[in-house]
């Protein structure tokens, strides 16, 4: 073999072996997929090709990585090859890409491609892969399917109805046909599934005790718990015999004596009303009274009492659960729930049916029928079938299987039908302590039947085990195996951490430093318990804890800007060497979404780079809020939250006060007709100016809307979307809000997401709203869209998402997040081998009963919910390479080791049954697993501790650390104190003499004081306005103009000549807008004398008629139009210089643009570079060109009071620069001198020349 990798012996065999079926169980960073890879290899150099081989893996990445390896591969092989072997790769290398490695799916969609006219399928099909477009396809089917049944008036329909929903609505209903319809999807028969669910309701003639659920089903569980009490009793009694409380001993064998003959009619054929009477009659022996005890025999009469407690617990549950009822309640019961669950799957049944039919007459497939319609292909009794499935047979030499724990009842049968049988080349690998995906109706009991069975002399299969880790430091491993010693077993985990499933260190390139592994916690009850330090100094208010997640996600923050500043070291597997810890080796790894906005946010304010990497916020971002709610009114503006949504965001920018008086306006009905009412009714001549501009507003929004509503109808909805980001420039307004980059971002993945969806076979806005709500509902698709991040970021995510991932830093979050028991506490439960158990209602008196198949479920459900909880545990802690941390929230120290040492009650290294299946979150499964151990004891100072070798011999080092308010506050001060300490160290550091680093400080240096030789320019602008520089040209005639000193401080707003301001301007669409000025009024008037036709001479008709039409374009505002002075601008037009314009219009240019370039050095003082040049711009109001005259004029509509002299000479004074300025231009532009220059003042209706 080329490859230089030494292989493990375990390795070489999962390598090398044939000739029968091979499960491998690799355990996590044992590297699996490098076996994969290289037995690929290894077959294709005893000459089996690459696409005589069937290579299947989960996911889609995980089939990419497999071929690009394989790829890698083959090309070293082809480098060192000789000519014959070179040309065979070379073959291999170009079959690879069409080599079968793939998802099942993808296999599958190959075959029906090749195969389809086995089945009579249209190959004409689209593939239903948006889980979302498929759910809207469920409900609607469904809902057509239901008010069937509905019109039909079938009574057991009704009661089934009535059975699982409430009086509000059906949907309970609705859920149990959907997650029916999903169980049976995953069986290879799901009608034959479907049709025996009913078969565990059954009693036969000779009674309940004889029946198949009782004497299968509820006597184990039951005994398995009367043998759990009994063994409480037992550990009890060593404990009173071994401190001498022999009255205790005696009333406990008693106990144990009253238990025992119960477990023993329970598994000899005893009556159901007797056990029941058994069951519920027993009571505990009177505790004995004791006194005169040491303080050791009151600890133990403590642990005594505790353990019957125990005891009794398990009967009283016991009672209460199975045998409420005697027998002839419980047949009743029994016999009524079978008619539900037979009724349950003929709709299930009508439902599927239903939906294939909808699914055929759309031409589109699901992932689900992949699979069945590739089984059946394959299963057919027909020539055409058997033929292919020969083909397919004799096409594999060998079907490799990745991640086999994951795969379901259908994919199995897929997958065996397809195999050789006599030898078996299934070639299986994956790891079931990481098979976490019950969700998705995996099946691991899959993967454990074969590891039981395929062991040692077994001719149909072998089992190998890959058990070194070359992942994670030794101290990682330890931890991990300390915990799930005491864990996982057969009764609850599903299987036994044995000496096989243990992780084996082999990363054995690490320094022999190992971290300690760190449990983090915060204390919730001392959040608001004090608030002074011990010393008296007050809280920093600033710092604020409002609730435990907060202080968890605080407490994370602080530690990982500990390891930042300093400098905590990390091995470098790419380099062989230690360097500093970086964010990017960080990872937060969280068991559901929940607070990822809050990280995000306390992590930005402690100055942490973050990256979300499947955040769930997506939906609750302002500007897609926003967006829903504007989409929502386009399609039915009669809804007043999304309407007053957008009518407050900055699309339309109402303020409170305006929505209030519209409402005011119009108190009842919607809130849409409230608007419409005051836009209807709107008469400008009796408005206030709140009113003007609320009706200005509301105008340009109706309008706007409906130009929305009328594109909705008429196109496409992507363009809809875009529109509206277009017109209403909402795009680029939140590219200007805080994080406007991930904003732009979320906005541009709706767009995208609404141009997939018109692809689907739903089209039009209120279905696209329907499928963005089912979106929300499901928190599936358009997570937070990817903005540029920066690549040195912390990452969050799920535990799920980060299975086939490693990190040289690991923080378990929220790891006392309490387990989700939902799918136990319905009225239904479903399990993929016990089928539905129900929860009957009696139609008569309303009481709920539990029935037999719904409690056997149940238990299995919990168990394997544990056993899932512990493999989502597992696959947390193994994705740390070198540090881990588990972080999660107390009430305080005290009752939360008091609460781990439960585990003292188990004497053994596995932890007692009922108390791991018990227990509710990773963080107590962690602390009991540490609580017995000796080094725990003596870090907390307890006296209490078992002596047990299989944990003392493990060489795991943890620590485990409480923090509360008062640390959290401290540590915030210490975190920033530390972060300004380099800054004093670099200050107080020697200086290096080496001749290189002078040379370089030398030349930093001048580069630090090197001087601009113009650096009064660089307090200037090269741009400046005419309003700026006018005074400068007040005396065109004069030699040399003055200049202004530049000054760093901008003393006033008026100050001429532009210089670098300190200060930043508000944006306009930020700023309060006030009542209007005269510097709008005059911008308004200069409008309106632009835009006035001079073919004419102007009438008040005319101007009113131009000033109307500028309102209705947006150009003015209705207050803008009333405050225009028609009188000043009728009066301009009958003086010389109106008349002139009048007489000669083609002649006349208004509001003309100009640019011109003049010498700094003729601006500001103490320029001497003749080449630095300043552009100066402006706005002309107009020319007129008469015969050889050019007459240049600029209105001026400042105030005047007629016959005020002093003042008409300060105006004059004020612009005659401006004008000498505009004359400097237009000479240039025309190339002919100015022959006069006018200001006609609007007030006075007076026209000077200057």
């Amino acid at each position: 073999m080329t490859n230089k990798i030494k292989y493990t012996p375990a390795q070489q065999k999962a390598i090398t072996e044939t000739g029968k079926d091979i499960l491998v169980s690799a355990s996590a960073g044992s590297g699996k997929t490098r076996v994969l890879v290289e037995r690929v290899i290894e077959h294709l150099h005893q000459g089996i090709g690459i696409d005589e081989l069937l290579v299947v893996t989960f996911t889609e990445a995980a089939a990419r990585e497999m071929r690009e390896r394989i790829q890698a591969a083959l090309r070293d092989e082809i480098n060192q090859a000789d000519e014959v072997r070179k040309k065979w790769y070379l073959e291999q290398l170009t079959k690879l890409g069409i080599a079968n490695i793939s998802t099942l799916h993808a296999f599958c969609l190959r075959v029906i491609e090749r195969y389809y006219y086995v089945i009579k399928l249209d190959p004409l099909f689209r593939l239903l892969t948006d889980d979302t477009e498929r759910g809207l396809l469920l409900e609607d089917v469904w809902a057509d399917l239901r008010e069937h049944f509905y019109g039909e008036n079938d009574p057991l329909f009704e009661e089934l109805t009535q059975n699982f929903s409430n009086d509000r609505n059906d949907d309970g209903l609705t859920e149990l046909i959907f997650r029916t319809f999903d169980f049976a999807s995953a069986k290879p028969d799901p009608h034959f599934w479907l049709e025996h669910l009913v078969d565990e309701y059954y009693i036969q003639d000779s009674g309940l005790s004889k029946s198949k659920i009782f004497t299968k089903k509820v006597v184990p569980l039951a005994a398995e718990q009367l043998k759990q009490a009994v063994s409480e009793l037992k550990m009890a009694q060593q404990i009173s015999r071994k401190e001498g409380l022999d009255k205790f001993t005696a009333a406990l064998q008693k106990d144990q004596a009253g238990i025992e003959m119960i477990l023993n009619a329970l598994t000899n054929d005893a009556k159901w009303d007797r056990v029941k009477e058994m069951v519920q009659a027993f009571k505990l022996e009177r505790a004995p009274r004791l006194s005169k005890l040491d303080d050791i025999q009151k600890q133990a009469k403590d642990e005594i009492m505790h353990l019957r407690e125990l005891a009794k617990k398990i009967l009283s549950e016991l009672s209460e659960r199975y045998f409420p009822l005697n027998e002839e309640e419980t047949c009743t019961a029994l016999k009524h729930s079978a008619i539900l669950v037979q009724k349950l799957s003929q709709v299930v049944t009508g439902f599927m049916d239903a939906f294939n039919a909808e699914k055929k007459q759309r031409h589109v497939l699901d992932f689900n029928d992949l699979e069945h319609l590739t089984l059946k292909i394959l299963t057919q009794d027909t020539d055409e079938s058997r033929q292919a499935l020969n083909v397919l047979k004799n096409k594999y030499r060998e079907i490799l299987v990745d991640e086999y724990q994951d795969t379901n009842q259908l994919q199995e049968t897929i997958l065996t039908t397809i195999a050789q049988k006599e030898p078996g080349n299934m070639f299986m690998v994956g790891d079931v302590k990481q098979s976490i995906y019950g969700f998705r109706l995996a099946d691991p009991t899959l993967f454990l039947k074969k590891y039981h069975a395929y062991t040692e002399g077994n001719p149909q299969g072998q089992r190998i085990i890959l058990a070194e880790n070359f992942r994670s430091m030794s101290g990682i491993t330890d931890f991990t195996n300390l915990i799930f010693m005491q864990l996982m077993n057969t009764e609850v985990g599903e299987m036994d951490y044995d000496e096989n499933a243990r992780l084996v260190f082999g990363a054995k390139y690490y320094p022999e430093r190992t971290p300690k592994s760190e449990l983090l916690l915060y204390e919730t009850d001392k959040e608001n318990s004090t608030v002074r330090k011990d010393d008296g100094e007050p809280f920093d208010e600033s710092f604020v804890v409002d609730s435990a997640a907060q202080g968890q996600v605080i407490m994370t923050g602080q530690k990982i800007k500990t390891l930042i500043e300093r400098e905590a070291l990390i091995f470098d597997r790419r380099t062989n060497t230690e360097r500093a810890i970086q964010y990017r080796d960080i990872v937060l790894l969280v068991p559901t979404r929940n607070n990822n906005l809050l990280i995000t946010e306390e992590f930005r304010k402690l100055g942490i780079p973050v990256f979300v990497n499947d955040a769930q916020n997506y939906f609750q971002t302002i500007e897609i809020q926003i967006m829903q709610s504007f989409l929502k009114i386009i399609d039915n503006p009669y809804q007043d939250i999304p309407l007053v949504s957008v009518l407050r965001s900055p699309i339309v920018g109402l303020k409170e006060n305006q929505l209030a008086f519209l409402r005011i306006n119009d108190r009842t009905g919607d809130y849409y007709q409230a608007v419409l009412k005051f836009y209807r009714n709107f008469v400008p001549q009796k408005a206030s100016n709140f009113a003007l501009k609320l009706y200005d507003q509301i105008a340009e929004f109706l309008k706007q809307l409906e130009r929305f509503r009328t594109l909705a109808r008429q196109n496409e909805l992507a363009a809809l979307i875009w529109q509206i980001y277009d017109e209403t420039g909402f795009l680029d307004y939140v590219g200007g809000m805080p994080g406007g980059a991930q904003r732009q971002a979320n906005l541009h993945a709706l767009y995208e997401r609404a141009s997939a969806y018109e692809k689907t076979s739903f089209k039009g806005l209120f279905q696209f709203l329907r499928f963005v709500d089912k979106m929300q509902q499901k928190n599936r698709d358009l997570t937070e869209a990817n903005a540029q991040t920066t690549e040195d970021t912390v990452q969050v995510m799920t535990i799920h998402g980060s299975k086939g991932l490693e990190f040289p830093v690991v923080f378990l979050m929220d790891a006392t997040h309490h387990f989700n028991e939902q799918s136990l506490i319905r009225d239904y439960i479903l399990d993929e081998q016990e089928g539905v158990g129900i929860t009957w209602t009696n139609p008569r008196t309303r009481v709920k009963i539990e029935t037999l198949p719904k409690l056997v479920a149940r238990d299995n459900g919990q168990k394997k919910m544990a056993a899932e909880q512990m493999r989502l545990l597992y696959v947390a802690l193994t994705r740390a390479e070198q540090r881990l941390y588990i972080v999660g929230t107390c009430v305080d120290q005290q009752k939360t080791i008091e609460s781990w040492r439960r585990a003292f009650q188990s004497t053994g290294t596995v932890l007692n049954s009922r108390l791991r299946q018990e227990t509710k979150n990773f963080m107590d499964w962690i602390g009991m697993c540490l609580v017995r151990r000796q080094d725990f004891n003596a870090e907390f100072d307890l006296d209490e501790s078992q002596n047990l070798p299989a944990l003392e011999e493990n060489t795991a080092k943890f620590s485990i650390s409480f923090f509360d308010r008062q640390k959290l506050e401290a540590n915030a001060s210490t975190v920033q104190e530390e972060g300004t300490n380099w800054l004093k160290e670099l200050a107080n550091a020697p200086v290096i003499e080496e001749p290189e680093t002078k040379k370089e400080v030398k030349r930093a240096q001048q580069i630090l004081k090197y001087q601009y030789p113009a650096e009064i320019l660089t307090r200037t602008t090269a741009y400046q306005s005419v309003s700026e520089i006018k005074r400068l040209f007040n005396d065109p005639d004069q030699e040399r103009m003055e200049f202004l000193e530049p000054d760093f401080e901008i003393k006033t707003q008026t100050q001429a000549k532009r210089y670098v301001k300190n200060d930043v301007t508000l944006p306009s669409f930020i700023e309060r807008k006030q009542k209007i000025t005269n510097a709008q009024i005059g911008t308004a008037t200069h409008l309106v004398l632009q835009e006035l036709s001079l073919t004419e001479q102007p009438t008040l008709a005319s101007l009113q008629e131009l000033i109307t039409s500028l309102t209705e374009q947006g150009i003015l505002t209705a207050e803008l139009a009333v405050a225009v002075d028609k009188s000043k601008i009728l009066a301009f037009f009958k003086s010389s210089l109106g008349q002139t314009l009048l007489k000669m219009p083609d002649n006349v240019s208004r509001e003309v643009p100009f640019s011109l370039l003049l010498p700094a050095k003729r601006l500001f003082a103490n320029v001497e570079d003749k080449e630095q040049d300043v552009l100066i711009h402006g706005i002309i109001d107009g020319y007129v060109i008469n015969d050889d005259k050019v007459e240049l004029f600029d209105y001026k509509t400042d105030y005047l009071q007629p016959g005020d002299e002093q003042a008409k000479q300060k105006i004059i004074e004020r612009y005659k620069g401006q004008l000498n300025l505009y004359a400097t231009a237009l000479e240039n532009i025309l190339g002919h001198d100015i022959t006069h220059r006018y200001l006609y003042l609007l007030e006075t209706s007076e026209q000077i020349e200057v």
